[in-house]
C-alpha cells in the first residue's frame, strides 16, 4: 500500500517591493485647465483660463521616500507646457503654470506586481502669462490634489504609474500686469488694476480646476527589501 501523499508544497510569493527606499522619477501627461481665473466686474463676465492659458502637457519630478513597502510621502514639482490663451491671439506672447507641493501615495492590493495607486497631495499653483515685456502672474494655494490609478512593478527597482488627477483652486495672489492683444471684443486692454500687483478682490476671485492624464516612472534606489 503506498504511503499517504505529504502536505502541499506552495512556492513563497517572491518579496520584489522593497520594504525602504528613496523613491525618485517623474510623470509625463496631457494637462487640461478649466474654470476661470477671476470675475471681471468692468465686463461682467469670468475671465476663463482659457482666455490666459491653453491645454498642453504637464511635466512633473517627484521625489520621497517609501515606507513600509506601501506608503510614500513625497515632493513634488509639476511644470505646465501651455501656450498664451485667446486673449494674446496674434501677439508674441508667452505662458506658463507650475505646481509646488507634498503629497502622500498609498498602495493598496499586491505591491510586488500590480496595486491600486490613491494619492493625495496639496500645494501652490502658478499661472504666468508675458506679452510685449510685462509679465502677469496669479497663484493659489491647492488644499487637494486627488490621484487614482495603478502602480505596475517591472522590476525589484521600476514601477511605472499611469494615473488621472483632479485638482482645483481659487486664485488669490497676482503680481505685475499684462497688455491683450490688440482689437479685443470687449475693449479690454489688458489684466484689470483690481487683479494686479496684489490680492484679487473677495468679490473677484473665481475657481478653476486642472486635470492631469497621465504615466509616470519611478525608481527605487538604496532599497531595502
Amino acid at each position: 500500500m503506498p504511503p499517504p501523499p505529504g502536505p502541499a508544497m506552495y512556492a513563497a510569493e517572491p518579496v520584489r517591493a522593497p520594504k525602504y527606499s528613496l523613491w525618485l522619477g517623474g510623470r509625463l501627461g496631457l494637462l487640461l485647465y478649466g474654470g476661470s481665473m477671476y470675475y471681471n466686474q468692468n465686463t461682467g463676465y469670468d475671465e476663463q483660463t482659457s482666455a490666459f492659458v491653453t491645454n498642453g502637457l504637464a511635466l512633473e519630478a517627484d521625489v520621497g521616500a517609501r515606507i513600509a513597502r506601501r506608503y510614500i510621502p513625497y515632493l513634488a514639482l509639476e511644470l505646465g507646457l501651455v501656450g498664451p490663451g485667446s486673449r494674446f491671439q496674434g501677439a508674441s506672447a508667452q505662458a506658463g503654470t507650475s505646481f509646488l507641493g507634498i503629497g502622500f501615495r498609498f498602495l493598496a492590493g499586491n505591491v510586488n506586481f500590480v496595486s491600486f495607486a490613491s494619492d493625495l497631495s496639496f500645494g501652490f499653483r502658478k499661472f504666468q502669462v508675458s506679452n510685449d515685456g510685462n509679465t502677469w502672474t496669479a497663484s493659489a494655494f491647492e488644499f487637494l490634489r486627488l490621484g487614482l490609478g495603478a502602480d505596475i512593478r517591472f522590476t525589484d527597482y521600476f514601477t511605472i504609474s499611469p494615473m488621472v488627477t483632479l485638482s482645483g483652486g481659487t486664485l488669490t495672489n497676482t503680481s505685475g500686469s499684462v497688455q491683450f492683444a490688440p482689437n479685443q471684443s470687449d475693449m479690454q486692454g489688458g489684466t484689470p488694476a483690481q487683479v494686479n500687483s496684489g490680492q484679487i478682490p473677495s468679490s473677484w476671485q473665481s475657481n478653476y480646476y486642472a486635470i492631469v492624464l497621465g504615466c509616470g516612472a519611478h525608481f527605487d534606489l538604496f532599497g531595502a527589501h
